[in-house]
C-alpha cells in the first residue's frame, strides 16, 4: 500500500488538526494542499507492489498532523513508499530536507518533476541499512509511510533491528496488525508482534482509516500506528529471545513446560512460576526473564546485538 493520491477521488472539505491545538513543541499544523494530479493512464496502482493510493486529502492532512520531527529542516525525516506524493507534498513543505524511498521508478520520476527539491532514493525499503542512513542524515530517523499490507511485518521488524537509529515511526497499516502490536497479555491478539514491539517501542493506535479513502479500496480497515522507540533493546541476546518466542507461540495452547522442552539443555529447567503458564500469559519483560533462565545471562559483548534478527522471524 504505497502512499500516493488519485485524481478524481478526493474530498475538498477542510479538516481540523487531529493532534489538537498548540503545544508540547509540536510543529504548526501543515497547510492544506490539493492532492497531486497523476498523469492519466500512466500511474495506475501496481498490485505486485501492494499499492493502494491515498485519495482523500482530509486524511492526508490528519496523518501529517500526527507526525512530528525536530531535526533542522526535517533532515531526519524518511518517508517509505511515497508513491505520487499525497503525503510527501505536505511533509516536504514542512520538512524541506526530508528524504523519500520508493522502489517504483514511476514514483521517483514523478516526484522529481513535481517536487524537484526533494531527495528521493530508488530502493527496496527492505534493503536499506537504516543505521548507516541515520549516520548519513545526522541523527536518529523519524519514519513515516503507508506500508504494503503483504510486507508490513517485515518492514516493522526490520526497524527493530535498527532500534538505536530510529526515534519514531508513524505508519499506515492494516488495523488487525496494529491491534496485535498494542495487545496486552491474556488476549487472543497477543503474540510475537506484541512482545517484540512493546520491548522496543511505546506503540499507540492513533486512529482508524476506512477503506474508502484509498484507491483501489482494500478489503480491510487500516489504522495509523505510532511507534516511539525507546533506544533500548531487551537485556538479553536477541537470537535467544527470538527462539523462545517462536517456539512458545507456535504452540500457544500448550503450557510452556511442554512447548519449550526442545530448548532445554541438560540440567536446565524452567522456573516453576512459568512452567504451567501459556505464552499469552507472560508480559514482554517476563519473556526476557524466561530467556535468561533457559540460555543464561550472556555477556553483553557476546550477544547478537546487530544484524537482521527480527526481520527473519
Amino acid at each position: 500500500m504505497t502512499v500516493a493520491s488519485s485524481s478524481g477521488r478526493r474530498s475538498d472539505t477542510l479538516v481540523m488538526d487531529a493532534s489538537g491545538a498548540g503545544g508540547s513543541g509540536r510543529p504548526a499544523a501543515p497547510k492544506k494542499m490539493r492532492p497531486p494530479t497523476l498523469p492519466a493512464g500512466e500511474y495506475k496502482p501496481k498490485q505486485s507492489l501492494g499499492q493502494n493510493f491515498l485519495s482523500d486529502q482530509n486524511y492526508v492532512m490528519k496523518i501529517c498532523s500526527s507526525f512530528r520531527d525536530s531535526s533542522v529542516g526535517g533532515r531526519s525525516v524518511v518517508e517509505l513508499g511515497p508513491g505520487a506524493g499525497a503525503l510527501t507534498q505536505v511533509l516536504h513543505a514542512q520538512y524541506p530536507d526530508m528524504m523519500a524511498v520508493d522502489i517504483d521508478e514511476r514514483s521517483v520520476q514523478f516526484l522529481a518533476e513535481t517536487l524537484p527539491g526533494l531527495t528521493v532514493l530508488q530502493s527496496d525499503v527492505l534493503q536499506i541499512d537504516y543505521t548507516q542512513l541515520a549516520e548519513a542524515r545526522g541523527g536518529q530517523l523519524s519514519i513515516i509511510g503507508n506500508l504494503p499490507y503483504h510486507i508490513t511485518s517485515q518492514i516493522l521488524f526490520m526497524l527493530c533491528d535498527h532500534y538505536r537509529s530510529i526515534a519514531r515511526a508513524v505508519v499506515l497499516l492494516q488495523l488487525e496488525v496494529a491491534q496485535r502490536i498494542v495487545a496486552p497479555p491474556n488476549c487472543k491478539e497477543y503474540g510475537i508482534l506484541s512482545v517484540v514491539f512493546q520491548l522496543y517501542t511505546r506503540p499507540r493506535i492513533l486512529f482508524k482509516i476506512p477503506a474508502t479513502v484509498f484507491y483501489p479500496q482494500p478489503k480491510v480497515t487500516s489504522a495509523l500506528l505510532s511507534l516511539d522507540f525507546t533506544g533500548r533493546g531487551p537485556d538479553v541476546d536477541r537470537g535467544d529471545l527470538k527462539k523462545v518466542l517462536s517456539t512458545a507461540f507456535q504452540q500457544r495452547r500448550k503450557m510452556l513446560r511442554q512447548s519449550l522442552r526442545p530448548l532445554l539443555t541438560e540440567g536446565v529447567t524452567l522456573p516453576e512460576k512459568f512452567s504451567a503458564l501459556r505464552p499469552e500469559q507472560l508480559t514482554p519483560q517476563q519473556f526476557v526473564e524466561l530467556t535468561k533462565a533457559i540460555f543464561g545471562d550472556t555477556d553483553p559483548s557476546q550477544r547478537a546485538d546487530s544484524g537482521p534478527v527480527w526481520r527473519s522471524i
